[in-house]
Parts: structure tokens; sequence; C-alpha cells
């Protein structure tokens, strides 16, 4: 007699888009909220494993061009006034490269499993002002741009060259500044996970997330512009040719909007279903989000669109009632208050690689009575 199979129901997980377990994007179903959990936000790093870092004898140093070097312990970044904030976070990889220009260009990149959009995710992070960091420290005004230096360290996660570098990026002194430009050691209320940079991260509201320095040990006030590996020979695309500037290197968020309900392969019924999605824009705000049902044949502007908390996305709804059965193409796009819009085609032509990618997305659906 054949015992009776007890079904499971399957939980979510984060999803590895590399052989190299760098990368892990969120699942479908991790974007449906508005707040992504720790144990379901996409990770990003550049080497396998995380650094390890005792709390207990961490120690944040800041200096350069300033008045006094400053080393501040964990306890001593606790003791200075906290902000607490959602921010969107989005990978400059996020989101897949059409199949004619890889297949064209045969190109891959440490991003080649993606097939959606879960390198990106909202959260609510916690920690002090940079600000105020700097401040103790006294920035000069020779001081042009701030460097972050982080524990991780390797080589190369492409080609291995160079055989050592370790992960830093700088921002210009009005970004480093800024208010809500921030030092985390919170994440949704919990201390910051080991992956997602423990004990202490920067967290730069409004940009690409490979500004924001996971496992942050080093803060160095510069009098010039740096020129480090991660800031002149990864996260560009190149223009095209005759352009005045050969490359395009990526800060800002790119207004971009997706769908999240349905996820993939789910079934639409006949009788009706709320169609559902996130927008944002960085630092600027989203004016407008408009759905198509039809491959973009033509548009209308969602039904709803929730405002957002902070630097989070935007949450948008509408009610779709198919007119039948079949296969649907659905479409959203977004526009911010500068009256920029989301481009239909890829963006990056002359390079092929998805830094920046914030074309209108195709999203095939079925509709069964």
């Amino acid at each position: 007699m054949a015992l009776p199979q007890i079904g499971t129901k399957a939980e979510p997980q984060i999803i590895p888009t590399n052989a190299g377990l760098r990368t892990w994007a969120v699942p479908p179903q991790g974007l449906q909220e508005n707040i992504v959990p720790n144990d379901l936000f996409y990770i990003r790093n550049h080497w396998k494993d995380s650094p390890e870092i005792d709390i207990n004898t961490f120690e944040l140093k800041i200096d350069g061009e300033v008045e006094r070097t400053v080393t501040l312990s964990f306890e001593d970044l606790k003791k200075l006034p906290q902000k607490r904030f959602q921010v969107t976070f989005e990978c400059c990889g996020n989101s897949p490269v059409p199949d004619y220009y890889t297949k064209a260009l045969r190109i891959s990149s440490v991003m080649e499993q993606i097939k959606g959009h879960g390198i990106m995710g909202n959260a609510e992070w916690a920690g002090v002002s940079l600000k105020d960091v700097l401040e103790l420290a006294g920035v000069k005004d020779s001081a042009v741009e701030v460097m972050f230096e982080g524990a991780d360290h390797g080589a190369d996660e492409v080609v291995n060259d160079p055989a050592e570098v370790t992960y830093e990026r700088s921002l210009p002194m009005a970004k480093a500044l800024h208010e809500d430009t921030i030092l985390a050691y919170e994440m949704n209320g919990e201390p910051l996970p080991k992956d997602h940079g423990f004990p202490l991260r920067l967290l730069v509201s409004g940009w690409y997330g490979m500004n924001s320095v996971k496992w942050l040990v080093g803060i160095h006030v510069l009098d010039h512009e740096f020129k480090g590996f991660y800031m002149t020979e990864r996260y560009m695309t190149m223009n095209e040719p005759g352009s005045p500037e050969p490359y395009r290197y990526y800060n800002k968020l790119q207004v971009k909007s997706i769908i999240t309900n349905p996820v993939p392969g789910e079934t639409i019924p006949t009788s009706g279903y709320n169609l559902a999605g996130a927008a944002w824009s960085g630092e600027e705000d989203i004016e407008e989000v408009e759905i198509s049902t039809d491959g973009g044949e033509t548009w209308n502007p969602v039904q709803k669109l929730h405002d957002r908390v902070g630097y989070s996305w935007y949450r948008w709804e509408h009610n779709w009632t198919p007119p039948a059965e079949g296969k649907y193409t659905l479409m959203c796009r977004a526009t911010n208050v500068l009256g920029v819009t989301q481009p239909m085609e890829f963006p990056n032509p002359w390079d092929g690689r998805g830094y920046g990618n914030n074309m209108v997305f195709p999203f095939e659906v079925e509709v069964r009575g």
C-alpha cells in the first residue's frame, strides 16, 4: 500500500546568480512587499567570503584632509545621534540584458544568470550621519572627495587582475556631507547582517548599491579626485563612438519600474487581477507610472501610486480585467518629476553590459478562465 504524500510549501529563498556565489537575488515573492526581509534581501559581494570583524576590537579611522585624525570604536559610533529611514537599494547590474544584445555580442557578466530584477530591495536602515562623524575630525577647505575603505579585498572577480585589490569608492563632498548619507549599523531593526557589511557600512541614499561600501574600516578625506580600480575600471559603460566622453560612470539611480504581481509563471484569471509593482528614481520623486496590457501599443496611468517613505521605492496598483483568455504582454513605465521617462529600448547598445539598465521590460502572462 502506497503511503500518502504530504505536501510542504517551499519557502522563498535567495537565488544565486553567478557560479562564484558572490551574488544572490531576491526571489520574486520577496519583491511583493514594501520591506524585503533580511534573509531574502539581495547580496552583492565582490568576493565569496565576507570579512570576519570582531565588534569588540572594531575601529573606524578618519584621516586625510582633516584637522585631526580620529579613531572610533563601535560604541563611540552608537553614542552619536541616530538616523533611521527606508532606502531602496539597487545593484548597478540589476535586470537582464535583452537576448538580442547578448547573443549578437557574445557577452556575459558577473550577473550572467539574472532572469528578473532581484538584485534590489527596500529596507529600513539605522545609523549615524556621516556628516556628524566628519565634523569630529574637522574637514579642511582643501577637501575634494571622501574615499571609503572596506575590509574586503582579493583578486578582481572578473579577470583576476589585479591580483590584490581592496574595495574602495569615493563620494564628492556635497554627497558625503548630505544629512541622509549615513554609516549604517542596523537593517530592518536588527544588527547589520554579516553579508550586508557587519558591523558598519556606508549607506548612500538614492545612489546605486556599489557606492555603499560594506565592512567599512577607513574614511579618507582627499584633496583630489579618487581614481581607484572600482571607480575607473568597473561600473561604467562605453558611449557611442565620437562622444565627448568615452565612458559613462554610474552613481545616481535611474528612473525605473517593475511588475511584482503576478510573479513569473502565475496564471491570471479572466475575472480580473490586481496588478502591482514598484517604481523609483533615486533622489528624484516619481511623477507617474503607466501600465500597458498590449505590449506597449496603448498606455494608461496606474490607478494607485502610493507615496514613498524616506528614500524607498513607490508601490503601485492597477486592477485589470482581461478581455479574453490568451497570452498578453504587460509593461510598466515610470516618469520622474524632472520629466525623465524610462526608455523603451536597451540604453547601452554600444557596450552591451547591463549597468544602469532601466529600459521598459516586457512581462509575459497567460490568462485563463
